[in-house]
């Protein structure tokens, strides 16, 4: 069978991955734990059949109703951040080149989950709290790392402040004792000439 992401023809490769569970699939990036999976041996290129069936485009009602998404595969979709995660991209990603939208291709799946079916309601309903808690956090971590970040600026300054004025002060010692020194100089050469 043929998939997008890979030019060769893939087959079922499921005995074989579930003696090295430890290969990465290709789409999302997770071993290849059990379940079936297709693959090319000759490239160990390998995809989960969930991600091997994620469909090439999508519409997203609720996260993403203004354009129709494409399904990105790497190269094409590294750098960005999920909008729904915050993770960066780095396996299958749907992206809106004109919102620069992305989301993972597993994330989508948990967000648009069937509303008629309890286990994937369920399962989108813990995923979105989860990642609203991730996202609570995350905010909170990059709040407090600004607040040290500006803390050390401050205290960096500071440190600059006391050490220039270290050097003021040891300059005008240095200038002190030269003045007396001089001072010195010339009494001794007044009461010599």
């Amino acid at each position: 069978m043929q998939h997008f992401s890979h030019p060769h023809q893939l087959h079922d490769v499921s005995t074989t991955v579930s003696h090295n569970k430890n290969l990465p699939c290709f789409g999302c990036k997770l071993p290849l734990s059990g379940g079936t999976c297709y693959g090319c041996s000759a490239c160990n290129f390998y995809l989960h059949k969930f991600c091997f069936d994620h469909p090439q485009s999508a519409y997203f009602v609720d996260s993403h109703p203004k354009h129709t998404v494409g399904l990105l595969y790497p190269p094409y979709c590294q750098g960005a951040a999920c909008d729904a995660c915050s993770e960066p991209c780095n396996g299958f990603t749907y992206n809106c080149t004109l919102c620069e939208f992305n989301v993972h291709a597993n994330c989508a799946a948990f967000l648009h989950a069937d509303p008629n079916n309890d286990r994937d309601r369920y399962a989108s309903t813990f995923f979105k709290q989860k990642m609203s808690e991730i996202k609570a956090l995350k905010s909170q971590l990059d709040s407090f790392m600004k607040q040290k970040q500006e803390s050390e600026e401050e205290e960096a300054y500071a440190l600059q402040i006391l050490r220039e004025e270290e050097l003021r002060r040891r300059r005008q010692n240095m200038y002190t004792l030269q003045m007396m020194n001089s001072a010195a100089s010339m009494n001794a050469m007044g009461r010599i000439g």
